[in-house]
Parts: C-alpha cells; structure tokens; sequence
C-alpha cells in the first residue's frame, strides 16, 4: 500500500489534507501557513483558500526511529545524551536558586535595617516635638527682669475707653432686655417632640477616645464647631452633614471651644496651656482657617473660654489658679487674674459683659466686678463637688452652675440666691441656657432639658439617651430651634423637632 506524502515537505503528513481544486495533499499546518502568507498553492501556484482543503481520515502515522535508536547501544548512547541534558539543567536551577535566595536575604536585611531606622526618626521627631512645646513654655512663662512694664509680660490693662465701651453696651443692652420678644422661639410642645435629628461618629479620630466641647454659631444652626482628645478642633456643617475643616495645632486634649458671633473666627482651648484664635482666610466660612494667635499667657490647662458682648475680646480660665482677658485683635493679654485661691475649671462673661463668674475646685462659683479693679462681688457656696460647668440666662438675671456630683443649682443674681437645686443621673458635665433664657440643657450620663414652670423654678421638659457614653458638651442653636450634644462615645448628635 502506497504511503500518503505531504506535496510540500516530501514527507509523510501527521494529519493530512486533500485540496481538490489542486489535486494535492498537504500537511495541514504547512498549507495554511502557506494560504496565510500567500494565498495559493505553493506548489501549482493556484489561488487556494482554507475552505478548499477537506480532511482525510487516515491511521495515525508513527514515524520511523531515527538511525541511532535503531540498536542497543544507539539507545544507551541517545538515554546518556538527555540524562547529561537533564543534569545540566538541573544544576542551573540549583544555582538559580540559592542566588535568589541570597537576594530575598539581601532584601529582607535591607527592609528590617529601614524600619529600625524609621522608628528611630519617629522617635527622635517626638522628642523635638516634646523639646519644641517645652521651650514654648518657658518662653511663655518666663518673666523678665529688666523693667516693671515686661514684669506684667506686655499686659496692657483695662483702660478708661475699653470700660467706657462696656459699660456703654450693657447700658444699651439692659434699656432692651424687657422688650425683648422672641416670636420664633420654640414652644415647650416643639421641644418635647425634640428627636435626634443627625449623628455623627466620624469627624474626630476613634483612636483617640471622644469628644470634649461643641458650640453653635448663635445666628446659623448649621455651623457647628468641636474638639475633641484628638487635639483637634473641626469645623462641621449640619445641613450637609459634613466636615469641613480641621484645624490642627493643639498637643493636647481640646478642652474648649467657641464661634465667634459676628466674625468667621474659632477659638479653643487645650490641656497644653494655650489657647488659640483661627480665622477663615475667605468670605465662605467653609473655606480653611489659619492660626492667627497663640495664647501662651496660663501655666497648666486652659479650661474654658468666654466671648465678650463687644466681640473683640476673649476670656481664658485655666487650672493654674487664673484667669485672663484678651484683645482678639492683637492677641495679646489685657488684664491677668492670678495667684488666686483655687483653680477654674469653667468661667464665662455675663450677657452684659460687666461682671465675671467663674466655677471652682474649691466647690464655689464667684462674680467678679470687669469694670471696678475686677473686684469679688459675690460668692456662690452650696455645691459639695467641684463646679465643672455654668451657664448665664439670657436675660443675665439667673445662673447655672453644675458640680462633679451630678448637682445643678439655679442661681438668682439679684439677690444673690440659690432658687432651685437639681439632681442629674451621673457628673454635670456641661449646663446651657439657650439665648432666651428659657431653656436649659444639662449633660451628664444623658441630656436633659429643662424649662422655667415658674419665674424662680425648673421643671424638666425632656431627655436623650442615644449617646453610650457620658455626655460631654452641649449648645443651643437659634431660637432654640435645634440642640447639638458630643459624647465620649466619639459622636456629635443634633437634635430638632
């Protein structure tokens, strides 16, 4: 039987194929490579094309040995050749292989000295970081010797024209008080429907447990300002439920923070003994704020801040036993209280800017005079726990004041009296009357809310428990409209009929 034999190699094909339009047999794989680059026949040079080619169904060809398998030792000679091959082979793969070992090693050495070396900058950034707050410090504190003027480190005191000024706005402010009228202040039955409105958990850092202080802009709800163990201050918009800034600078917790009510300013307060002014670069409060002051006047923690009426100056207490006012324009000190009886861990204006009160450790609450040599006016006594937090009426005739040992007491100023005492689950954290004096929220292990039932007596009008951690911080928005509260549990919660 004749063997079938490819027209273009000569040989017999694997698996060929019969093209009757040229009579030929191909290999399959020859003749479209052929059809591919030429498009005919390369042995009649007819144009072809691969649907001219039919399969041919043919036995299995089993090609011939080579001349050298042919015989035993031909064999033994072909198995040596490829086990010589195989060897070979093998060797160079040994000796890729301990070469990339020796790389991976290499590597590995390399990345392990990198990151002792990185812990080590880390730690010697730290340490000029502690060295740098250090001589901040001293510089600070340290009082210099060559004159009586730099003795007071540039106070420049409460001049006849800054009295002047005061006592000009609360003069005007007192003629308005009792026609005062608040059309769209909300109803006590608006505020008993009060739910939380929005919650917000992300805004500080979680690694650094909660959230200190909260305060509302007095005239727009929607911005809202807080710091928190982060040592930041954020700036945040309620009606987009949004973070918008974040003002970093503090080295430690943010104890206090304020808006300024005519100006796009923050100021806060920290446990590193400053304070700090930041104003908005733009007309857009939204836009980044900058440091313009640091206020390097107390030597431990400044525990709150106040605003005056008049909006140009500040108010710092600190738990280094005083208290100080300052020019927001210049940040520098106007007058300084200090090396006085006790530490304050809470201080605030009056609505008329002229007296003073200020929480202390030694379970007090005292009124100084602003205008008259801030002279002690009165003195508060009746709590048993240090005062944490106090809050003024609006219309500046009542004081609250609450104490470590979940004590709030209603103060009359007129008198002086104590007109009401309340107890509240867990430490007083933080009281705040809104604007109109109505209304007054108190943070413990939950918010509460009360409301005058009388002229001299508080009832409650309603309380929250969505926080799962002592309530820290609370503020009223405009026409007591909204109430914002913050928590060590890391969030901010808004809360609205």
């Amino acid at each position: 039987m004749s063997t079938l034999v490819c027209a273009i190699s000569g040989v017999a094909p694997e698996e060929p194929v019969f093209a009757p339009k040229t009579g030929q047999i191909y290999e399959k794989r020859l003749i479209e490579k052929q059809i591919q680059e030429t498009g005919q026949c390369p042995v009649t040079k007819e144009e072809l094309h691969e649907d001219d080619l039919c399969d041919m169904k043919v036995n299995k060809v089993v090609k011939p040995r080579p001349a050298s398998a042919t015989s035993i030792p031909g064999m033994l000679t072909l198995l040596q050749s490829e086990w010589d091959a195989l060897m070979s082979e093998t060797y160079e793969l040994k000796t890729n292989l301990d070469t990339t070992r020796k790389q991976l090693s290499h590597a590995l050495y390399q990345h392990d000295a990198a990151c002792r070396v990185i812990a080590r900058l880390l730690r010697e950034r730290d340490a000029a970081r502690a060295q740098v707050t250090t001589l901040q410090d001293q510089l600070s504190n340290s009082v210099p010797t060559n004159g009586s003027v730099e003795i007071h480190e540039g106070e420049t005191g409460l001049s006849a024209q800054i009295i002047q000024r005061m006592e000009e706005l609360a003069q005007s402010l007192a003629k308005t008080r009792k026609q005062r009228k608040f059309p769209d202040l909300s109803p006590i039955e608006e505020v008993k429907r009060f739910k939380c409105a929005q919650s917000q958990n992300a805004f500080h850092h979680k690694t650094a447990a909660g959230v200190l202080c909260v305060d509302v802009h007095k005239a727009d709800p929607n911005r809202i300002v807080s710091g928190g163990v982060d040592c930041q201050v954020v700036l945040y918009n309620a009606q987009k439920q949004k973070k918008m800034q974040t003002m970093v600078g503090h080295s430690k917790k943010v104890t206090a923070v304020k808006l300024h009510g005519d100006k796009d300013v923050v100021v806060s307060a920290s446990q590193d003994a400053t304070a700090k002014v930041w104003t908005c670069g733009s007309a857009d409060w939204t836009s980044p704020y900058t440091c313009l002051h640091t206020i390097h006047k107390h030597r431990a923690e400044v525990t709150d801040l106040s605003i005056h009426p008049l909006g140009d100056y500040l108010l710092t207490a600190s738990l280094d036993k005083s208290w100080a006012i300052h020019d927001f324009a210049t940040g520098r000190c106007v007058r300084h209280m200090k090396d006085l009886d006790s530490a304050f861990p809470c201080m605030s204006f009056h609505p008329d800017g002229l007296i003073v009160a200020g929480g202390t450790e030694d379970k007090s609450v005292i009124i100084w005079d602003v205008k008259n040599e801030q002279a002690t006016v009165a003195t508060l006594q009746g709590h048993e726990s240090a005062v944490q937090t106090l809050s003024f009426s609006g219309n500046g005739y009542y004081l609250a004041s609450g104490s470590r040992d979940g004590v709030v007491k209603l103060w009359d100023l007129r008198k002086p009296v104590n007109l009401q005492t309340l107890q509240v689950e867990g430490g007083v954290s933080s009281v705040c009357f809104d604007a109109t004096g109505q209304y007054l929220a108190v943070a413990s292990n939950i918010v509460q809310v009360f409301n005058f039932e009388t002229k001299t007596s508080l009832t409650e009008t309603v309380s929250f428990k969505d926080h799962t951690d002592a309530v820290t911080g609370l503020s009223w928005g405009p026409n007591a409209k909204t109430l914002a509260s913050v928590s060590m549990d890391h969030s901010l919660k808004v809360y609205s009929a």
